[in-house]
């Protein structure tokens, strides 16, 4: 059972899974070169654009597309096959709504116009199909190892600090001298022996 979060309140939705839930049952490492499973050819270049519109590429990052942020979906929804139908109707519609709107496919609109039809398909989503999608193009994206590298490159910051640490200098205990000098700064309380702690 998965619940409808757009609204701000929890409706249970019986037929829908909750991408949130379920994906805990897939590891999905990043970063390793694949192809697609789930989606055919078509379709595979539909959310090749979807994701590259998501995270355009800028400096010396790359799109999301070119970090396999696609195949990255595609390899989650085909080891979790609850949210395979999501997925599928999402291209789907997303394709149909770049006919309707913009007559062409949706691989052969400009940037601007897939930005613009995209958050047309964000606005009517009522499947929480297009959160999937944003939410394993981040995780893809943002875990790539080329894309640390190049925010570490532009900005400094370095995103496997967390997990790996950096050197520190070793403390200088000759700073702790004053201290040491000085009085007392407690007493003993009554019935009470030793040191305070």
């Amino acid at each position: 059972m998965a619940y409808d979060r757009k609204e701000g309140h929890q409706v249970a939705q019986a037929n829908r899974p909750d991408y949130r839930l379920e994906v805990g049952r897939a590891e999905v490492p990043v970063g390793v070169a694949r192809g697609f499973e789930v989606l055919d050819e078509a379709r595979a270049a539909t959310l090749k654009a979807w994701v590259a519109t998501l995270i355009p590429g800028a400096g010396r990052r790359p799109d999301a597309a070119e970090v396999g942020a696609a195949e990255y979906v595609d390899a989650t929804v085909r080891m979790v096959p609850a949210l395979r139908p999501a997925l599928l109707q999402a291209v789907d519609a997303l394709e149909r709504l770049a006919a309707t709107r913009a007559g062409r496919p949706f691989t052969d609109c400009p940037a601007e116009e897939r930005e613009r039809l995209m958050r047309e398909f964000e606005a009517q989503d009522a499947t929480d199909a297009f959160n999937m999608v944003r939410d394993f193009t981040y995780e893809a994206y943002y875990g790539h190892a080329s894309v640390l590298a190049a925010l570490e490159a532009e900005t400094g910051w370095r995103g496997e600090a967390p997990i790996t640490g950096s050197s520190m200098a070793p403390f200088d205990v000759s700073r702790l001298e004053r201290v040491r000098t000085l009085p007392a700064r407690w007493r003993k309380a009554a019935g009470h022996g030793g040191s305070p702690r």
